[in-house]
């Protein structure tokens, strides 16, 4: 083999490492926004819960 395939070959590898990382890393972004809308569920239920204290 020409070492012209085998530094092709490590570049191609390399990238393709990198495309999954990047991946991975978007999809825990997405993740986020599922906590922050149950963060924002939870307190709109605590400021509920609150006023119902304050009623009773």
């Amino acid at each position: 083999m020409s070492p012209y395939l085998i530094i092709l070959a490590v570049i191609l590898i390399l990238a393709m490492l990198r495309l999954r990382s990047t991946y991975l890393k978007t999809k825990k972004f997405d993740r986020s926004d599922e906590i922050q809308q149950r963060l924002a569920e939870l307190k709109k239920k605590r400021d509920e819960d609150r006023e119902q204290d304050k009623i009773s």
